[in-house]
């Protein structure tokens, strides 16, 4: 596999799975503010259960965007490691990669449950106050650790120009703190800006590794 074979599977992927969060971002906005998160949290059964029945179409439309995002991006990072990886960092490289493929992993299992609970209340049966908790619980770690394999991705990233800085910059001092902040400190303001953060950060990986493509020979 050439250098610009693998510029060329970071930049596409990574394109794709900022699209598949624009996606989710516009079904959120013409279905009134709904979004997975919003069953990713603590409340009664019967409001839980009322909101999930409502948002049935906008919530099957945005997780099926997000089952194809965590494709897309998985293979971004995976190439991203064949990229960055040499022998003074190949621990930075594997931890940070094992981070974000365990992240993939509960994100899916978050969307599949998702699934579960909607048909569950739709066919009139009752979710458990212990369902919603452990969802909330396993979707805090998942995030967590997109965090830490976002913040040890940036310790191996290309810095050669300004965009390439920025983007890792932004991942130690923009998405860590403001991703720990959306469960510690729970505000909508977090939320949108850890989103932005994560369209923004896949959109500028994108373009940083298609000029890379572009100037390869």
């Amino acid at each position: 596999m050439t250098k610009k074979e693998i510029y060329k599977f970071i930049a596409f992927p990574a394109f794709a799975a900022a699209l598949m969060l624009a996606g989710m971002l516009t079904t959120s906005l013409f279905s009134g503010g709904v979004t997975a998160q919003n069953f990713e949290t603590i409340s009664s059964i019967e409001s839980y259960t009322k909101n999930i029945i409502a948002a049935e179409i906008p919530l099957r439309i945005i997780l099926t965007f997000d089952n194809l995002f965590l494709m897309f991006y998985t293979a971004a990072f995976i190439f991203l490691a064949i990229d960055t990886w040499n022998k003074d960092n190949i621990w930075v490289v594997v931890v940070g990669l094992g981070a974000l493929i365990i992240t993939a992993y509960l994100d899916l299992h978050e969307n599949h449950d998702l699934m579960t609970q909607l048909t569950t209340a739709i066919n009139g049966m009752p979710i458990s106050l212990a369902d919603i908790q452990e969802r909330m619980l396993w979707s805090q770690l998942k995030f967590h650790s997109s965090y830490l394999g976002f913040f040890l991705f940036a310790f191996v990233l290309h810095s050669d120009t300004a965009l390439e800085k920025f983007l890792k910059y932004s991942l130690w001092f923009g998405y860590l703190p403001i991703g720990v902040l959306v469960y510690t400190f729970p505000n909508h303001i977090f939320d949108l800006l850890r989103y932005f953060f994560m369209l923004g950060g896949l959109t500028l990986l994108g373009w940083t590794y298609f000029v890379r493509y572009r100037q390869e020979r």
